[in-house]
């Protein structure tokens, strides 16, 4: 029985709802046959709705359509920060499309307008998460200086993969260099698994550094994937550069370009003499055994080049094993002749005073030696790879082959 609301004649109800019925009927065109008068819902049109792939992948951009309809707007957005995936309607209106992958493991919000097949609109809003990069294909990795560290004016910033990295550029562009001083610098790839970025000119003192690897979702090469996010955050120290002059056989540290001393040293002697070149401290230990086997000299106790001692105050240079350290042993020599096995010699308290003050990312010049350092930057070693090649060079071993100047970064007021 068809019931009108607020009714009060029977036989006008009657005729109305016999009236709705015969107009069912003529709708149904044709002499269609509708069984127990149900025509009128078998033809109702189902609502759009929106079709969101399950899983939703992180390796290409994303695909919404709609059913029964289509899309008038669409907005998707990463839950809890409001970031944007940018993408768009086509022009039928019958898909969303990202113009970037969304980013793995992240929730996001949809908010979208719909068109029904009648034109009408209705809003309706959704959710989806989507899959995780899986443990075997995230690239890992390890950065130097550590968090909060304060550096010498020479830092650079190394980074080091544990898988090779066959899409620099992709990985570099996901990098954000900060500092409160502005700085033109570059990346540097030292080889597939190492990429360093040192200023054009040194670090201005005192500034603030702060790094950003952007890695979630970036390809890194054949099912390999950054994973997170990275965050770096140091300090420059005051200028620490010591010269070196292996002829005149003397060390001359200076603090903010004043020389403090002038200091007796004694340099590799000619068969293993000391590389000219610009070296950065990498690391210092109070106490270290040597030997000239591990040096790769010699193994042989019988060989006049063989040696095993423990160092005192060792500031290391290259990772071949370069140091500046105390060597009560050659004090003799130390002003007039070079007779080590390429280290640079001090007594012990000079040695000790050096040790106190260096810290990673000082700087330590050689000259007037025989031996160039074409070796050590060949190799990528990273007391020399850095600062011994032209800045034309180094920008050129960037994946985009362009300088980056630092983007301002605000010191927080206490």
């Amino acid at each position: 029985m068809w019931v009108v609301r607020g009714a009060r004649r029977p036989g006008v109800a009657l005729s109305a709802a016999l009236a709705v019925t015969l107009l069912a009927a003529c709708q149904a065109g044709n002499g269609a046959a509708t069984a127990g008068g149900g025509g009128a819902n078998q033809s109702a049109t189902p609502a759009p709705s929106l079709v969101i792939p399950s899983p939703v992948s992180f390796q290409t951009p994303l695909k919404v359509t709609v059913d029964s309809g289509s899309l008038a707007a669409m907005q998707v957005s990463q839950h809890g920060t409001g970031t944007t995936l940018p993408g768009a309607v086509d022009t039928g209106g019958t898909a969303w499309v990202s113009s970037m992958p969304p980013v793995p493991g992240e929730t996001y919000d949809v908010v979208a307008t719909l068109r029904s097949t009648q034109g009408k609109t209705q809003p309706t809003t959704s959710s989806f998460t989507v899959a995780t990069i899986p443990t075997d294909q995230r690239l890992r990795l390890t950065m130097y200086p550590n968090e909060g560290d304060v550096v010498g004016v020479g830092a650079p910033i190394v980074i080091r993969f544990d898988q090779k990295v066959t899409d620099r550029a992709a990985v570099e562009s996901s990098f954000l260099m900060s500092s409160t001083t502005p700085v033109v610098g570059s990346w540097h790839w030292v080889n597939d698994r190492e990429v360093h970025f040192r200023p054009e000119q040194y670090w201005p003192t005192g500034t603030k550094v702060a790094v950003r690897l952007g890695l979630n979702g970036v390809q890194a090469g054949p099912d390999l994937w950054g994973a997170r996010t990275y965050e770096l955050g140091f300090t420059v120290g005051d200028s620490h550069i010591a010269y070196v002059d292996a002829a005149k056989h003397t060390l001359t540290p200076t603090v903010n370009g004043k020389a403090i001393a002038v200091w007796p040293t004694s340099l590799g002697r000619p068969e293993f003499a000391t590389r000219n070149g610009t070296y950065v401290v990498l690391s210092k230990d109070r106490s270290l055994r040597m030997t000239s086997c591990s040096a790769q000299i010699t193994c042989d106790k019988n060989n006049p080049n063989y040696y095993d001692l423990t160092v005192d105050f060792d500031v290391r240079l290259t990772w071949s094993g370069t140091f500046v350290h105390s060597a009560p042993w050659s004090v003799g020599n130390q002003g007039f002749a070079n007779v080590s096995h390429g280290c640079v010699n001090l007594s012990a308290a000079h040695g000790q005073i050096f040790f106190d003050q260096s810290r990673y990312g000082d700087v330590v010049i050689v000259k007037n030696s025989s031996r160039p350092a074409t070796d050590l930057v060949r190799s990528g070693d990273p007391g020399m790879a850095d600062w011994n090649i032209s800045w034309s060079q180094y920008v050129a071993a960037s994946a985009l082959k362009q300088e980056v100047t630092t983007t301002p970064l605000a010191t927080q007021q206490g």
